[in-house]
């Protein structure tokens, strides 16, 4: 038995409904930010795995790592904390983003130009 719904509740659904997609929509771009806690301290993870696996030079990884560690230093202590657990589960799998962090890819990953700004200037 499908009744239409009233007219006030049709008037007051259809915004209550855009505002919740327009929150979750917030949501899902304050995760999918560059630079957000867990996104760096993946990163860093990765730069670690990068820098004791396939290191030929011995600091082109560490380098990225140290000014990572600064920025992340200055924190607030959830997001501190926040970045430290996916650096750790970044390096532990040796994955970042999905991506298994072979030779190639932890050199692709120091050419992205989103994280030029930890390269050495």
């Amino acid at each position: 038995m499908n009744t239409p719904l009233p007219k006030r509740m049709r008037s007051i659904s259809l915004p209550l409904l855009s505002g919740v997609l327009i929150c979750l929509s917030g949501t899902v771009l304050a995760t999918e930010d560059g630079y957000s806690p867990r996104r760096l301290g993946a990163f860093s993870g990765a730069m670690k795995y990068c820098e004791e696996k396939h290191d030929e030079k011995g600091s082109r990884y560490q380098r990225v790592r140290m000014r990572i560690a600064r920025e992340v230093d200055g924190m607030s202590r959830r997001e501190k904390e926040r970045a430290l657990d996916a650096r750790d589960k970044a390096y532990e799998r040796g994955r970042f983003l999905g991506k298994r962090l072979d030779r190639d890819e932890c050199r692709s990953l120091l050419r992205q130009s989103e994280w030029q700004r930890y390269r050495d200037d």
